[in-house]
């Protein structure tokens, strides 16, 4: 082999050898990443925060209650809700069974008055803390990477149209007319101070007791094309806030 052949086929090689090894580097480099699994049982339900130790809850009287929506669109999900004084949006994602993470939120900006507002803060930085999740019938329980665990309870999930309203009940029905027909209505009002209304259609998911006060929290939405006896209003029970006995 001469001279000139030998440089050739060494340099020949070496330029292989260096087109690997770069082919080599880039794939070290750019690992991929794992494709984030998706789980139904998670975006199926509104869930609301019933319990954070240490932490009294909002739920109505003392607060807008906190609530999370997932969903998952084009392959990205995101959870959104209300953190007890502002709505809330956040990217998340779900790296294995049991594995989630939610990244830092945006919210509105609305002023509450406290202890609202530094509930609010805690609740919107514990959410990054969250590590792990599991779901059991109708409960959701997080867990933070500090050993904390926030439990959420399923509730209906409605269109985004529904609107969320307080009402009372007043613990006795009274007769009322339905068109010919004669029947008993419930009293509803939506302030104390509100005069008693006859309630003529029903409220999804709620058994009245005669003799036991509400306070309910429902959803309620519009019913498109409804019959033409039918009310076009459609609420249902989300919340039994409060309930009490009424002695005769």
């Amino acid at each position: 082999m001469t001279l000139a052949t030998f440089s050739s086929s060494l340099l020949r090689n070496l330029t292989i050898g260096a087109a690997v090894g770069v082919t080599l580097a880039a794939c070290a480099g750019t690992p991929q990443k794992p494709a984030a699994s998706s789980d139904p049982a998670l975006s199926a339900s509104r869930w609301e925060l019933t319990s954070w130790s240490g932490h009294t809850i909002p739920h109505g009287d003392n607060g807008e209650p906190v609530i999370l929506n997932f969903n998952v669109e084009n392959g990205q999900g995101r959870v959104s809700g209300r953190a007890g004084c502002n709505q809330f949006t956040a990217p998340f994602s779900i790296r294995g069974p049991g594995q989630l993470t939610i990244v830092e939120a945006a919210s509105t900006r609305m002023a509450c008055p406290e202890p609202a507002m530094q509930f609010e803060a805690d609740f919107l930085d514990k959410l990054q803390a969250v590590n792990h999740y599991a779901i059991t019938g109708p409960v959701l329980e997080m867990k933070t990477l500090d050993g904390q665990t926030l439990k959420f309870y399923a509730r209906e999930k409605p269109s985004a149209a529904a609107k969320v309203k307080f009402i009372y009940v007043a613990p006795q029905k009274v007769a009322c007319s339905a068109g010919v027909m004669r029947t008993t209505c419930l009293q509803i009002r939506e302030r104390k101070e509100d005069p008693w209304q006859n309630w003529y259609g029903n409220i999804e998911g709620f058994n009245f007791e005669p003799g036991v006060a509400y306070r309910l929290r429902i959803l309620e939405e519009k019913v498109p094309n409804p019959p033409a006896d039918a009310s076009s209003i459609k609420w249902t029970l989300d919340l039994v806030v409060e309930q009490e006995l009424i002695s005769k």
